[in-house]
């Protein structure tokens, strides 16, 4: 098979083949720069999902710090339990992300919807799951409809 080499004239190398890099990612493209916020608020929101699984597993199911911590809530390190407890007694961090995502999507704001998208994995796992279902989900939206690419404007008249 022979291949013309009239086909690729008009093609250009990757900066990374421009730069003598000829391994085995070198003919991926590159991530555009829309990528880079989505990738973060994903990053944002591992690292929230990880810390709300740590605080339930090692802080407030745990029977032995519940009956431990029994005699006197408010004392010692026993008061961080208890304040995590009343955070998501009444579904607080649910409608955080709630508010967080609801205000993103008016204000058209990728910190806050990023705030919201974290918010909200932490109240998925912190049994605030029905406002922060929605938090996440509104936060996770906006921050797509943020990193796209502008539409094109070479619409042709009809």
């Amino acid at each position: 098979m022979h291949l013309n080499p009239a086909a690729f004239a008009g093609y250009r190398a990757t900066p990374r083949r421009a730069r003598g890099y000829t391994g085995p990612m070198a003919s991926l493209p590159r991530p555009s720069r829309f990528a880079a916020p989505l990738a973060r608020a994903g990053v944002l929101a591992c690292v929230a999902l990880a810390a709300a699984f740590a605080l339930r597993l090692l802080v407030i199911e745990p029977a032995s710090i519940a009956h431990a911590c029994d005699p006197a809530p408010w004392s010692g390190l026993c008061a961080l339990r208890s304040a995590a407890v009343r955070l998501f007694l009444n579904q607080e961090i649910g409608w955080l992300a709630f508010a967080a995502g609801a205000a993103a999507t008016v204000l058209r704001g990728p910190r806050l919807a990023t705030a919201a998208l974290a918010a909200g994995a932490a109240g998925l796992v912190l049994y605030s799951y029905e406002p922060s279902a929605l938090g996440a989900l509104l936060g996770a939206l906006m921050l797509a409809r943020t990193s796209a690419p502008p539409a094109s404007t070479a619409i042709s008249p009809a």
